[in-house]
């Protein structure tokens, strides 16, 4: 009689970047704010996937910006340390790519 043979089965890895940049959704007054601080910006929407689309263009386009005036941008005191952040974004060879750079956290404004 001849042995069962013992398959191996290999488990999914998730593989998961490290994120980069946080983004905040925060609700105020039924519209949506999203917040990019390490790049200080910010966009409100009437609804949080619209506030998180509207960011992510937002980042695009400034990394673009960013890009084309480096020059510039690199001896300003308060973007010089975006560099590396933009760097990132422009790596991004598509929306997914940006997606895995970012942490999207939601919450609500609390005044005191």
């Amino acid at each position: 009689m001849e042995k069962p043979k013992i398959v191996e089965q290999k488990i999914p890895e998730f593989i998961q970047g490290i994120p980069l940049i946080n983004i905040y959704i925060i609700k105020d007054n039924g519209r949506y704010m999203a917040k990019c601080p390490e790049l200080d910006i910010i966009t409100e929407m009437d609804t949080s996937e619209e506030a998180l689309n509207s960011i992510l263009e937002m980042l695009k386009e400034y990394a673009e910006d960013y890009r084309n005036r480096e020059g510039l941008y690199i001896k300003s005191p308060n973007r010089a340390h975006h560099k590396p952040y933009v760097d990132k974004i422009l790596d991004c060879k598509d929306k997914w790519a940006l997606y895995e750079l970012v942490t999207v956290k939601y919450g609500h404004i609390h005044v005191r």
